[in-house]
């Protein structure tokens, strides 16, 4: 039984809060959202990162920004000591006049990265969505979106801005033991490991790109998530319901889910090299190798050395196998390499065809200007050596009467280690 989707969560107050305990001078709001907060810089950072994730939500939804009913209150504080038993973040319905509103309740301790503060906004934007229409009563059970939808969302926002991690896809799929897609969509304990947690999310952001790609797929997600609360819970069967292409039967939606999954092991042969990268390969594709005989034996030449290669009968083909192998290295390689490439490119379909014209000189250009990028790359990474070696940790003194007037101004001129300023800080090297 599918735990998370059948935890019934009491909606307990029949108001926002109890009266005087939110200070509106302590507050920002951006549209849909309020965050409460004694931090002003926080306050803004978190409102405007709110917004950001719910884009990014409703955006995989196909649904417009505005098209919302409910507010989204976030209220962050401080843990104590009577807060040690509880989760650092809590999402909840509460029932108000008019209609209802979504409330994160924040609590941030020693370690503010135990809140996970973009989870729970897509927790509560998609909680939002699930009932806008029906709204909610004060002490009725309400229940979240499937945790597959959830977090497949936020690996896929995550993704947006990393890329996918193709070597955890590639393991995935070596280890060739996929759980059947019932038993994955039904069973996720909030006990699991890092690893394990780490590999469910990925194969639910796999799953949740290969419905988005669908026909109307964003829809169709949206069109689940509305559904859910009025389900049996069962996430096969609204599959099959709102993806019933996809999903015809499950050994169907299991093979497309795993061809889905090689895709996204195969996402990083796009990527483009590194200088020293493209120099290794090409310094590769430099060393002709032609046979020399009947007998087998093979000749390594470099590219100007032509006048002795070009006599053997096998150098054409060799040549024209060079000159392919080139152009497969010009998509992927560095931007600095681009002109050296192109210039090889010209120089080995010459000397396939056998003209020999001009390309000894064009051959010197070519090589003149590699040679300057070898250089530049190398003068280029001997200085970032130096500089974190010997002057990330100073600093100079020309910006510090600015810097000291902007700290008057904002009163921070002490670092704060307090937990919301730590929260602050977490926050900005996360997202």
């Amino acid at each position: 039984m599918n735990r998370r989707a059948l935890a019934l969560v009491l909606a307990l107050l029949a108001v926002l809060l109890p009266a005087g305990a939110l200070d509106p001078r302590q507050h920002s709001d951006l549209k849909q959202f309020s965050v409460y907060c004694d931090d002003a810089p926080l306050r803004m950072r978190v409102v405007s990162f709110a917004g950001e994730v719910k884009r990014d939500v409703l955006q995989l939804l196909g649904e417009s920004e505005n098209a919302w009913k409910a507010p989204i209150v976030i209220v962050i504080e401080p843990a104590s000591g009577a807060h040690l038993d509880e989760p650092a973040a809590k999402v909840r319905l509460v029932e108000s006049l008019p209609g209802f509103k979504v409330q994160i309740d924040v609590r941030v301790g020693a370690n503010p990265a135990d809140v996970n503060l973009q989870r729970q906004i897509v927790r509560a934007v998609l909680l939002e969505h699930a009932y806008r229409e029906s709204g909610v009563k004060g002490g009725t059970a309400f229940r979240e979106a499937p945790w597959w939808i959830t977090d497949g969302i936020v690996q896929l926002i995550r993704q947006r801005e990393t890329g996918a991690n193709a070597d955890l896809f590639k393991r995935l799929l070596e280890t060739n033991k996929l759980p059947p897609l019932a038993d994955f969509l039904a069973d996720h304990p909030d006990d699991l490991g890092a690893t394990a947690r780490a590999m469910d999310e990925a194969l639910a952001a796999c799953l949740l790109q290969l419905l988005a790609s669908q026909p109307n797929g964003r829809a169709g997600i949206a069109r689940m998530v509305r559904d859910w609360p009025r389900s049996d819970g069962d996430s096969v069967a609204l599959l099959r319901k709102r993806f019933p292409t996809l999903a015809a039967d499950e050994a169907t939606l299991q093979k497309w889910w795993t061809l889905n999954l090689a895709r996204f092991a195969a996402a990083d042969r796009y990527r483009g090299l590194s200088a020293d990268e493209t120099e290794k390969e090409l310094a590769a594709l430099l060393a002709i190798e032609i046979p020399t005989g009947k007998d087998g034996a093979v000749k390594t030449f470099a590219p100007g050395d032509f006048a002795q290669y070009l006599k053997l009968p096998a150098s054409r083909a060799a040549l024209a196998e060079r000159h392919t192998l080139i152009v497969a290295l010009s998509a992927r390689a560095n931007a600095l390499y681009r002109p050296v490439l192109a210039d090889y490119e010209q120089a080995f379909a010459l000397l396939a065809r056998g003209k020999t014209g001009g390309v000894r000189e064009r051959l010197a250009r070519i090589e003149e200007y590699r040679t300057a990028v070898l250089r530049r790359t190398a003068e280029i990474a001997d200085y970032l050596n130096w500089f974190e070696g010997t002057q990330l940790g100073g600093k100079s003194s020309a910006f510090d009467s600015y810097l000291k007037t902007a700290n008057e101004l904002s009163g921070q001129e002490q670092k704060r280690r307090d937990p919301i300023s730590r929260y602050l800080d977490e926050m900005e090297h996360e997202y």
